[in-house]
């Protein structure tokens, strides 16, 4: 259960597809770190239909819960004062202010 609420954080906050963040698992040496995993892992943790299960499992609440909690342990650290964000199909980046 803690990689995937690990993969649920990092797939929200990178944007990414559940395809996308099981492989990132592999090819991204901080994946596995932040999954609590000590040691590299040459296949992927789990398949991207695990992600969408799991999330069907826990629903919206449990979903938002997850990140409610993950903010409050980390506290003013989690906050930004900007925020980047990239529209897929201009490539523009626009600054989002506090």
């Amino acid at each position: 259960m803690r990689l995937m609420v690990s993969l649920l954080i990092l797939k929200q906050l990178e944007n990414l597809s559940d395809e996308v963040a099981v492989v990132q698992f592999k090819r991204n040496p901080y994946y596995p770190y932040f999954c609590d995993y000590s040691a590299y892992i040459a296949n992927v943790p789990c398949n991207a239909t695990e992600l969408v299960h799991f999330r069907k499992r826990i629903g919206v609440e449990g979903f938002n819960l997850i990140f409610k909690m993950s903010v409050a342990l980390h506290g003013k650290k989690a906050q930004e004062s900007a925020v980047l964000i990239r529209h897929h199909c201009s490539r523009e980046k626009h600054r989002l202010s506090h």
